[in-house]
């Protein structure tokens, strides 16, 4: 859309801020979920939170494609959704760290339990003459990993 009034300058600047406002509360909840631990919910917000990004950038891209219209007839709310971008910003930089804490712990927990089903078991005990028993190994257990926490 390209800007030629100052009533398309509102528009333009009012779809960004609705698309914040749809974007916003989701990027909360998953980062809130992600904090308890409630992973399985935080991926159900995935689609959503897509939709809602998508949305939100190209109304960020009709703002930047109008900067100059925008800064000539300077529609009341380019205020407001300057504030709002800022805000959100460090909601996402809040979101993006606790995805990463949440990514670190679970990359953290398949390798340790990698490396627990992965070690040799030897039989433990002694042998004739005080001898510790042990000469073949077992192969490693199967692992079942639950997929509907």
């Amino acid at each position: 859309m390209r800007v030629i009034s100052p009533s398309e300058a509102e528009l333009v600047v009012q779809s960004a801020l609705d698309a914040l406002e749809a974007l916003d509360p989701i990027v909360a909840e998953e980062t809130a979920l992600l904090k308890q631990g409630r992973v399985r919910r935080a991926l159900d917000l995935s689609q959503a939170k897509s939709e809602a990004a998508a949305r939100y950038q190209r109304s960020l891209e009709d703002v930047k494609a109008n900067a100059v219209a925008l800064g000539r007839f300077a529609p009341p709310s380019l205020a407001l959704l300057r504030l709002r971008h800022e805000a959100f910003a460090e909601l996402m930089a809040l979101n993006m760290a606790v995805l990463g804490t949440t990514r670190t712990v679970s990359e953290s927990l398949m390798r340790e339990l990698a490396a627990q089903v992965g070690q040799a078991h030897t039989p433990q005990g002694y042998g004739a003459y005080g001898q510790q028993m042990g000469g073949y190994r077992r192969e490693a257990t199967p692992l079942a990993v639950s997929r509907s926490l």
